[in-house]
């Protein structure tokens, strides 16, 4: 049986534990190895999940996000066509050849799997392997290490500081390239990137959104489900005793499929009196209304032996 592949349909696969902007960058530049002009409609990205059962063994611990977690986080992302649940750990023609995808996309560090082989050399060896850049500054284990010791100094480094550039590539629509969502800071008047949102059409979600999760997700999708006729737009500012920078929280947000803006670090006063303002923690979060910043963290302090183990093994 002949198989046909796409060169516009792109796999990518891992544990996306956290699902942060780190990841979120990959699967925007996997998208844009895609030509939106020559497409033909037939333009997809594919996201394998491997399960918790497969990162255990390949890894030695199991991730901090349950593999349900993952798989509708992933779903979720703006830039992701389809969610492949539990794929295998060491990424293989076959199951690329199932979904007609022509090229992996992988970021610029090496994954081994629990026998220290490279998890794309086959790939790499058949000229169907596609490297772009990591997001340099965020990873899981980085994550992990700040709930770990309670240290905040990250939120002190330069690069921490949100640039214009960063914002408006989070910001792209579904093809990775045109205009998406709408940035603003302080005021609802102050534009900092233009995309397709009617000031008159707004509804405003206030919330911390730290350790940003599909418990939020679920929230903001029944929010718009609510508002049809609205544009959903997150406010994201920080504290000093929060996981999260400002900025990992602004560009997680911004790569979720269900929202259409944030405004950064909003000045409350400023909004007219005739604007929607909705609660996070007021909204029904449905099959995840128990995960909870505090659930995760949790996770992590209820295992904490083990997981300073993994971290030291990385170098932490």
């Amino acid at each position: 049986m002949t198989v046909h592949l796409w060169e516009e349909k792109v796999w990518i696969d891992g544990c996306f534990d956290f699902t942060h902007h780190g990841h979120a960058g990959v699967f925007l530049q996997a998208r844009q190895t895609i030509d939106p002009e020559v497409s033909g409609g037939n333009d997809a990205l594919i996201c394998g999940i491997h399960s918790d059962e497969d990162i255990r063994v390949n890894k030695g611990c199991l991730p901090v996000m349950q593999e349900r977690e993952r798989y509708e986080h992933a779903r979720a992302n703006r830039w992701c066509d389809q969610v492949i649940e539990g794929a295998p750990y060491v990424t293989h023609p076959d199951v690329m050849n199932k979904y007609g995808c022509m090229y992996v996309v992988h970021g610029d560090d090496i994954t081994l799997d629990k026998d220290g082989n490279d998890c794309y050399q086959e790939m790499k060896d058949c000229g169907r392997y596609k490297c772009v850049k990591r997001t340099a500054g965020v990873s899981t284990s980085d994550i992990i290490q700040r709930i770990l010791t309670g240290s905040r100094d990250h939120h002190s480094r330069p690069d921490e500081v949100v640039t214009l550039e960063e914002l408006t590539k989070y910001s792209y629509d579904r093809d990775g390239y045109g205009p998406g969502c709408t940035v603003y800071r302080e005021t609802l008047d102050n534009i900092v990137v233009r995309g397709k949102t009617v000031p008159e059409r707004l509804v405003i979600v206030e919330g911390n959104f730290d350790l940003f999760h599909i418990g939020h997700i679920s929230k903001f999708k029944k929010i718009r489900a609510d508002h049809p006729d609205r544009h959903v737009i997150v406010s994201v500012r920080t504290n000093e005793d929060d996981i999260m920078t400002l900025k990992e929280k602004a560009l997680s947000i911004l790569s979720c499929k269900y929202i259409d803006g944030v405004v950064l670090d909003l000045d409350m006063g400023t909004l007219a009196t005739d604007i929607v303002t909705i609660q996070i923690d007021d909204i029904d979060g449905g099959e995840f209304d128990y995960l909870t910043k505090e659930t995760i963290v949790n996770r992590i302090i209820s295992q904490r032996d083990e997981y300073v183990s993994r971290n030291k093994r990385k170098g932490f």
